[in-house]
């Protein structure tokens, strides 16, 4: 049951380990943004392959978009400085964010819908790179809403 949030768990988890283990470092961000699109290209690749062999257009089975929408989510999002006072304050931040793609994922707001509608692996991608695109600029709004409050 719900692969895309079981997908998305796995750049969750390795987004929460670079926060721990960088202190504030900005190549986090790059590094995402490359392991965004191996996932992009490996899924273009074998997008085709995996739907003829699921019968599906979007396979559950396959969570590279995942992979790939949640490095969109998470890129050159400036982390706030209360996020490292701990690992949970850095697992709180992480949460937040995985949510909110989540959110837009699920959503599948405009052009999320008819994004997904591109043949083979171009759909099962550009949904989540679009969901990914909606989730960074709401986890920004959502910061600068409560900077103001």
């Amino acid at each position: 049951p719900a692969p895309g949030s079981w997908g998305t768990a796995v750049p969750a988890l390795a987004y929460f380990l670079t926060l721990w283990a960088d202190g504030g470092d900005p190549w986090r961000s790059g590094a995402f943004l490359i392991f965004g699109l191996i996932a992009a290209i490996l899924l273009i690749w074998l997008g085709p392959w995996g739907c003829a062999y699921f019968g599906q257009i979007d396979p559950g089975q396959i969570v590279l978009d995942e992979y790939a929408g949640f490095a969109i989510t998470v890129a050159f999002i400036p982390v706030p400085a209360w996020a490292y006072g701990s690992a949970w304050h850095i697992a709180l931040f992480t949460a937040l964010v995985y949510v909110v793609f989540r959110a837009t994922d699920t959503l599948k707001l405009p052009p999320c819908g008819r994004l997904e509608r591109l043949p083979f692996g171009w759909g099962i991608l550009m949904d989540d790179i679009a969901a990914g695109v909606q989730a960074n600029i709401a986890v920004r709004l959502i910061f600068l809403a409560l900077a103001i409050a």
